[in-house]
């Protein structure tokens, strides 16, 4: 990845989850231009030499936000935001979990006990985002994301790791689905924020 294309994610761009939690979103770049592509190059075109790159760049995200404080005195699961069963199967692997080990290893660096955990599963189809507004979205993932109860101890607390942010639908659900299995989620770490709509997108998960 060139100096220029590290630029664009060396932001630390927050937003409220929504989620009724208190939790909030960071991310490191917009996703639009070059980030887009490198993004997409590497979720969809199978470019797993970015999985170092993006890994770093989730790491130096964390060390801009107040995460690792809050997270001291706990045990803390990284869990990857699930895609849909469909984007699992035509990608061969789930993404994001070189993203959700990286920042593991940073928060132990921290003395935090953390480690990645794919706590959640998603049983919605993909669809484009050009073919679903912000309310369909909602619907559509509503009740379909679960989370794996065995995996989780007493305590415990969550740090999402994500691709891309669109709407927050998404990210709200896996919130919410926590906290309704007792868990508290920490804040959630994001590659890109998609403030920049396009019709061409294609960011189901």
């Amino acid at each position: 990845m060139c100096a220029a294309c590290w630029a664009l994610f060396a932001q630390c761009r927050e937003r409220d989850a929504d989620s009724g939690g208190g939790a909030r979103i960071w991310s490191a770049s917009i996703y639009q231009g070059a980030a887009r592509r490198a993004i997409l190059d590497w979720k969809d075109h199978d470019d797993t030499e970015l999985d170092g790159p993006f890994g770093r760049i989730m790491v130096s995200l964390l060390n801009k936000t107040p995460i690792p404080s809050s997270c001291l005195g706990h045990r803390v699961l990284v869990v990857p935001v699930p895609s849909s069963r469909a984007s699992m199967r035509r990608r061969g692997r789930a993404h994001t979990a070189p993203l959700a080990k990286s920042v593991a290893g940073a928060l132990r660096g921290y003395g935090v006990d953390a480690r990645p955990c794919n706590a959640l599963s998603s049983s919605t189809k993909a669809r484009s985002v050009q073919q679903v507004s912000s309310a369909q979205r909602v619907r559509r993932i509503t009740g379909h994301v679960t989370v794996k109860r065995d995996l989780i101890g007493h305590g415990d607390v969550v740090l999402l790791i994500d691709d891309i942010v669109t709407t927050g639908a998404t990210v709200r659900q896996c919130v919410q689905t926590f906290q309704q299995a007792g868990t508290k989620v920490v804040g959630v770490l994001v590659l890109a924020d998609a403030v920049v709509r396009r019709s061409d997108d294609d960011i189901s998960g």
